[in-house]
């Protein structure tokens, strides 16, 4: 009986690691969808301002979202235009090009919108 209560008891305890691990690694994803958010709110205003480039108060927010995404070889490009002095609308996309990565990361791919859909429009004979 012993041996039982033992294998349930480290059951339990790498199921509540593994529970951690699963929150710490969303909490990782969390705050620069955060971050993200909140600058696509602001350039959205900014660019219906008439901006036309990134402000350089911009410049520490950008920063920190750099180092909290950390290097991702397939965002290479466009962590490449989260910076300051460039056109609106390129930050704004590559801002969404990372936060659509973070978000496959945290929650696995998406469902792809080229896939054919059940078709409903069928009529029974009854």
């Amino acid at each position: 009986m012993t041996g039982l209560l033992a294998q349930t008891n480290a059951y339990i305890r790498d199921a509540e690691r593994q529970s951690k691990d699963l929150k710490a690694r969303q909490d990782q994803v969390r705050r620069p969808v955060q971050l993200i958010d909140q600058l696509l709110q602001e350039l959205e205003e900014l660019n219906l301002k008439g901006f036309k480039r990134v402000p350089m108060a911009y410049e520490p927010r950008l920063e920190e979202i750099l180092r909290l995404v950390g290097p991702v070889r397939s965002l290479a490009d466009d962590l490449a235009n989260i910076k300051v002095k460039v056109g609106i609308s390129k930050l704004m996309d590559a801002l969404f090009a990372v936060e659509e990565a973070l978000f496959t990361e945290r929650h696995g791919p998406a469902v792809d919108a080229d896939v054919p859909s059940y078709d409903n429009t069928l009529y029974s004979a009854a």
